[in-house]
């Protein structure tokens, strides 16, 4: 734990994180507000949050909001410090309605929630395999998400696509089949004007991100089988 010079003094530190910046409060064990403070979302301005909680005392505990999103990187910082981190769910709703939204409130009360014994929920790890498996789910759920919506426009522009093209396309019966064929397609970049080459550019185009898309999602699953 980090320590000052005052070795009996116990302080608890609340924070109300956002993208840029943390508003950090500190209070003493009995509840008394030391201080408030914002610090940017980096290194050097979670260490200069550190010294500055410890120099009132020694840290107990660091109470903190939005731990899965924008506090994870601080409450990594934090751990690997020895210091203990709780997580806060919910700002103090009376507070709010009372003074409305003030982030070095949220900070302050994030920090009461845990001397009144509300605040005690441990937050997930973010440093090990299940982090990393967390975060190749996400790039696969967005590419098959991505997939999907061009694989309704492909479906959608070929609906209204000129007949000529709409004919070309009903040697195949799987949407997939046909995103085959328009991938294959060569229009011409001087006759753009004509609907029939928009619509082989168009559809070529959405055929291609589906094939890139493919390969994401292939590899995607690799790294995570």
């Amino acid at each position: 734990m980090h320590r000052m010079t005052q070795e009996h003094t116990f302080v608890v530190g609340g924070v109300d994180a956002h993208a840029d910046t943390h508003h950090v409060a500190a209070l003493d064990e009995q509840g008394a507000l030391l201080s408030a403070k914002s610090f940017p979302t980096t290194t050097p301005g979670y260490r200069k949050c550190l010294d500055w909680l410890s120099s009132f005392g020694e840290i107990h505990a660091v109470a903190v909001e939005s731990t899965g999103s924008y506090a994870a990187a601080l409450v990594r910082y934090l751990r690997e410090h020895d210091v203990q981190v709780v997580e806060v769910n919910q700002p103090h709703a009376h507070t709010r309605r009372r003074v409305g939204k003030s982030d070095p409130i949220d900070a302050e009360m994030a920090a009461r929630l845990f001397l009144a014994g509300k605040a005690k929920a441990v937050p997930k790890q973010t440093d090990g395999i299940v982090e990393s498996i967390r975060l190749l789910r996400a790039a696969r759920h967005s590419a098959v998400k991505s997939r999907s919506a061009a694989m309704v426009q492909l479906r959608d522009l070929i609906i209204t696509a000129p007949q000529e093209l709409r004919d070309q396309l009903s040697c195949r019966r799987t949407l997939r089949g046909k995103a085959t064929v328009c991938a294959r397609f060569r229009p011409s970049a001087r006759e753009l004007r004509s609907p029939s080459q928009a619509a082989k550019f168009a559809l070529r185009s959405l055929a291609h991100r589906i094939e890139s898309l493919d390969r994401e999602i292939t590899a995607l699953d690799r790294e995570l089988e």
